[in-house]
C-alpha cells in the first residue's frame, strides 16, 4: 500500500527509492547473474560485509561493515575508529564488530566477506593465531563464531567491497567513536551500487 497513515522519515524513503533504482538496473541489466558463492539462494543467510583502513600520517585506523540478506537489502551497518592500530586490527575490528552485530540480531548462518587474503587466512589457521600480532583479536573472534550459529570466512575482490570500504573510511573521519547504521548512510548509497553490479 502506498497510502496509509504511516509517517516515514526521510531516510526511508530515500533508502526504498534507491531500492527500486537498483531493482531496476538490475532488472534491465541483461548481463546481469547473482553469483552463488555470494548471494545463495538459502534465505536464512546473510551477507556481512567487512572493511578496514589505515592512514598512518594521522595514525587513526577506520573499520565499518554492513549485513545484507541474500537479495542484497540492507539490514544493518557500522563504522569506527581507533587512535591506535595498524591495517590488520583494523580489518580484525570490522570483523569483530560486525559479528557482535549479527550475532546480537540474532542471524544463525552468516557469510563473512573480507578483502585481505592475510586476514582470511589467520582465521582459517586457528592453530597459529597465538603467533600473529593481534591473537587477542583473533581468540575473540573465535569465541563468537564457536556460539550456535554458522560463520564462513570467504575472501572477496576489493572492488566487490566498496561499501564496506566506504563505511571504514566514514568510520575513520568521524567523531564518533563507534555508529550503528539502521539504514545506509547517503555517502555510501553509490557504492552500494558498485558492489551489486561488480
Amino acid at each position: 500500500m502506498i497510502l496509509d497513515s504511516s509517517c516515514w522519515s526521510v531516510n526511508y524513503v530515500v533508502r526504498c527509492i534507491y531500492l527500486d533504482a537498483l531493482n531496476l538496473h538490475l532488472a534491465l541489466s541483461s548481463d546481469f547473474q547473482l553469483t552463488p558463492t555470494l548471494f545463495p539462494l538459502d534465505s536464512s543467510t546473510v551477507h556481512l560485509n567487512v572493511d578496514g583502513c589505515w592512514f598512518s600520517d594521522q595514525s587513526r585506523l577506520g573499520f565499518g561493515g554492513l549485513i545484507r540478506d541474500v537479495s542484497g537489502h540492507w539490514l544493518a551497518g557500522f563504522s569506527g575508529n581507533s587512535s591506535h592500530g595498524d591495517p590488520s586490527l583494523a580489518e580484525l575490528l570490522a570483523i569483530l564488530e560486525g559479528l557482535k552485530i549479527a550475532w546480537h540480531l540474532g542471524f544463525k548462518t552468516v557469510q563473512c566477506m573480507i578483502d585481505s587474503m592475510d586476514i582470511v587466512q589467520s582465521l582459517l589457521h586457528r592453530d597459529q593465531a597465538y603467533l600473529h600480532s593481534h591473537a587477542s583479536y583473533l581468540f575473540d573472534i573465535f569465541s563468537l563464531v564457536d556460539k550456535p550459529w554458522t560463520v564462513n570466512f570467504l575472501w572477496i575482490d576489493r572492488d566487490s567491497n566498496c561499501s564496506a570500504d566506504a563505511l571504514a573510511k566514514l568510520g575513520a573521519l568521524s567523531s564518533p567513536v563507534f555508529e550503528y547504521w539502521t539504514s545506509p548512510p547517503p555517502s555510501i548509497l553509490k557504492w552500494l551500487l558498485l558492489d551489486v553490479v561488480s
